[in-house]
């Protein structure tokens, strides 16, 4: 896109849930000790949503329908404060319960606590896929790019210091799929 400038604007906050994302999307907030404002106010021409799936409910029964209203909810919000701007569903890497949260501070998970953890983010991530589907959203699917044949998560795309971010290579797998969604859905035109 020769000529185009593109402003890139991370309104990710660590450690938060998908109701604090509604809520970023029409308030502002201070992140890191810098004020922020909402992401309505920038009025952005895409917005990318990520699945929210790292940092979930609880998981007790009616966690994932929760999840797919609050999907619904941050859509409808665009939707209606932004009607002109274009929505991307981002469904983001794969965990690896090997090795998931082994190095990071604080966190000592046991093989089978490691197992659930990411048995509850998988069901997130699926959760998200099958939201963009079923809404006919645009979809930028990290996850399923990043499973081995067995449903574990690539190494290669996890960061080898906490196991549960991603590495370089993972940053890069998901901005490609990010780009490639965009591109392949014709958002930019």
């Amino acid at each position: 896109f020769p000529g185009v400038t593109f402003d890139i604007r991370n309104y990710g906050v660590g450690a938060t849930n998908i109701d604090y994302g509604i809520q970023r999307l029409t308030a502002d907030y201070t992140y890191l000790g810098t004020p922020v404002s909402s992401l309505i106010s920038q009025r952005p021409d895409i917005v990318v949503i990520e699945s929210f799936g790292y940092n979930p409910y609880p998981f007790d029964a009616g966690a994932i329908d929760k999840h797919w209203l609050a999907l619904s909810s941050m859509v409808d919000t665009i939707r209606s404060k932004l009607p002109e701007a274009k929505v991307v569903i981002a469904a983001t890497i794969a965990p690896n319960w090997n090795v998931f949260g082994d190095g990071a501070p604080g966190v000592l998970f046991s093989d089978q606590a490691k197992r659930e953890h990411v048995t509850v983010v998988k069901r997130y991530l699926e959760n998200t896929v099958r939201f963009a589907q079923s809404q006919g959203l645009p979809l930028a699917d990290a996850y399923h790019a990043s499973l081995q044949s067995d449903g574990n998560g690539k190494l290669q795309y996890i960061n080898g210091g906490d196991h549960i971010h991603y590495s370089d290579s993972g940053r890069e797998l998901f901005g490609r799929v990010v780009t490639n969604a965009i591109v392949a859905n014709k958002l930019l035109e």
